[in-house]
């Protein structure tokens, strides 16, 4: 009995002396806490949902028990809604409770790098690398800081650290490759960028490996580049999971839809659409998201959901023409003729002035036969549209066909304003000269036809071949 007493003892002693220890540490805790936590920002235009998920949150930042609990809430959330300063002021905190998390120097340094505080940002970054030295993002971020800085040699020894943990990293390669052009090492350069356009399809290195092709002088190169490839349009940042996985806290279906088109770019798909759903649940009335939603399920075969939410854009959005353009697109593939001419009718009726819309009627008509309604409609088009090229293309051809080649002639030249360098363009007006016998007129656009690397190598050899015939001779 007198052992079984002492065991309870000790026991009871241990279980107070446990406890006393965990309200130690949770009053140190709220002692860093409760200072340092910020005030709640104006959040009147952000979904109640945000609202109350902050508010709760807030309160567990205060509380004796649950302070790191709370504080941690808030970053996400703050971070991923667009609440930067307060987000910054969670990690801070954060990095006073858990000294050895690489996280949260790494996420406030992602925000400080975006306020242009390269100099801070890059103190946070060295720091996590210290902390998780294998963390492949922060090697890369931390490279572009210091590249940017004017320091090559330690942005060079992070990039190959970074090649170290993911051999042929395309951000490495990259990062390295603008070194290499810095110290005109141009065939390192070359090199390395042939390696990262080949793996990431030219989204990344596009603008630098023309220009390095030019500068050597490969203009052949650099010319079939322009001619296949396509700027991406804007650099985007590497994969970063820690920071990534914030999406999940964002209650803005705009950011959520802008990430979703990303994921679909970059061949995830099925996060893409699942990312517009959540958008959607978010903010039901977003017509953007539900269109981005719609468009990807018809190209993605899934005919339900493409429907659903193409004919929801038109009645929250009337206005909107690209809604009643795929929607009547959709159920003429569907063998839903009737249906499909009624919607693009009534896309009319609601926007007038589409070009796009009047575009669709005019291919319709000229396919049914009905060639005054479709010249009516491609002038419409390109009354409404004029610096674009296909109404221009579209009725000049349908005009070729009627025999009234001086007014289609009129019209190429037009499409040629709207887009010069149009291959079908430079084609047909090279053809018609030659047609014409007008050999100082034929020479003019067969060095445009040469100098224009979007034209087939069919239609080029068909060309020259009936210059040939004409002229005798190929032109100089």
């Amino acid at each position: 009995m007198k052992s079984r007493i002492t065991i309870l003892v000790v026991a009871g002693i241990a279980a107070v002396g446990a406890t006393g220890w965990l309200a130690f540490r949770a009053s140190q805790t709220a002692a860093i806490v409760g200072p340092a936590v910020p005030e709640i920002p104006d959040l009147a235009s952000v979904p109640s949902v945000l609202q109350d998920l902050v508010a709760a949150a807030d309160a567990r930042a205060r509380s004796f028990w649950s302070a790191r609990r709370g504080v941690f809430e808030l970053s996400r959330l703050y971070h991923a809604n667009g609440r930067l300063a307060e987000a910054v002021q969670c990690y801070e905190v954060l990095q006073q409770i858990e000294p050895e998390e690489a996280r949260w120097p790494h996420l406030q340094a992602t925000i400080l790098a975006g306020f242009g505080q390269a100099d801070e940002a890059a103190a946070l970054w060295e720091r996590v690398i210290t902390l998780a030295p294998d963390y492949l993002p922060a090697r890369l971020r931390l490279g572009d800081i210091q590249l940017k800085s004017n320091r090559p040699a330690e942005a060079a020894a992070n990039y190959q650290e970074a090649l170290r943990l993911k051999p042929e990293e395309p951000y490495a390669l990259l990062g390295l490759a603008r070194l290499d052009l810095e110290a005109e090492r141009w065939e390192d350069a070359r090199r390395r960028l042939e390696i990262v356009v080949a793996k990431t399809r030219y989204t990344l290195g596009y603008d630098l490996i023309v220009t390095l092709y030019e500068r050597l002088g490969l203009n052949d190169r650099a010319a079939a580049i322009r001619a296949t490839a396509k700027a991406s349009g804007a650099y985007r940042d590497p994969a970063d999971p820690w920071l990534d996985e914030l999406i999940a806290e964002c209650y803005d279906s705009y950011r959520i839809a802008t990430i979703a088109g990303i994921e679909v770019r970059e061949g995830r798909t099925a996060e893409g659409i699942e990312l517009l759903r959540r958008a959607i649940e978010i903010s039901p009335n977003d017509v953007s998201a539900r269109f981005q939603l719609g468009t990807l399920a018809f190209k993605e075969g899934d005919i339900a959901t493409a429907r659903e939410q193409l004919l929801r854009c038109t009645t929250l959005a009337p206005g909107f023409s690209d809604g009643w353009a795929w929607l009547s697109d959709l159920q003429a593939r569907q063998g839903e003729m009737q249906a499909s001419e009624r919607t693009l009718a009534e896309g009319l009726r609601n926007c007038p002035q589409s070009p796009g819309l009047h575009l669709m009627r005019a291919r319709r008509s000229r396919d049914a036969g009905r060639t005054g309604e479709a010249i009516v409609s491609f002038q419409t088009s390109a009354r409404l549209r004029p610096n674009e090229p296909d109404a221009y293309l579209e009725l000049g051809t349908m005009l070729l066909k009627l025999g009234r080649d001086a007014e289609a002639l009129r019209l190429f030249q037009r499409a040629l304003d709207a887009e010069p360098g149009n291959p079908q363009a430079i084609g047909i007006l090279s053809f018609a000269a030659i047609s014409a016998g007008d050999k100082a007129e034929a020479d003019r656009w067969m060095q445009q036809v040469r100098n224009q690397p979007r034209v087939q190598r069919e239609q080029v050899g068909a060309l020259s071949a009936a210059y040939q015939k004409q002229f005798g001779r190929l032109p100089d």
